[in-house]
């Protein structure tokens, strides 16, 4: 955390938990969305280390600036892409 911000320690310790919850998701994310493209990759699907696909259906890519997909087709949440997490 940058040191220009004038901060109280409750609000440090608060950040500092923030940061280390988040933290865990992060990681926990990391592994479901390795093991969502090892099951497609498995099933000969799609595999693409840059790409923002979805993990749960066929749609190609993340489009639009909201928490979830705007393909009509798709509507899946962005961390239910590959790519957003």
């Amino acid at each position: 955390m940058k040191s220009e911000y004038d901060l109280t320690d409750e609000q440090k310790k608060a950040y500092a938990d923030n940061e280390a919850e988040l933290g865990n998701i992060e990681t926990q994310m990391r592994s479901i969305q390795d093991a969502a493209n090892t099951r497609l990759a498995a099933a000969q699907l799609r595999f693409d280390p840059d790409g923002t696909y979805c993990l749960q259906c066929p749609c190609d890519e993340y489009v639009g600036p909201n928490h979830t997909c705007g393909r009509r087709t798709c509507t899946h949440s962005r961390l239910s892409h590959n790519g957003f997490v």
